[in-house]
């Protein structure tokens, strides 16, 4: 029997966000704000 391709997409997406989430638990995880990334990248705001 086959797996359904939309409840293993819908694991692994719940998989990746609980590793989201530990990693922000632990700290492991930095952000940065999109005008950052814009600036850094050169980009102008739309």
């Amino acid at each position: 029997m086959r797996d359904d391709p939309q409840k293993l997409a819908e694991s692994e997406d719940a998989l990746a966000l609980a590793e989201y989430r530990a990693r922000q638990v632990s700290g492991a995880t930095e952000t940065v704000p999109h005008d950052v990334v814009r600036a850094r990248l050169g980009l102008e705001r739309r």
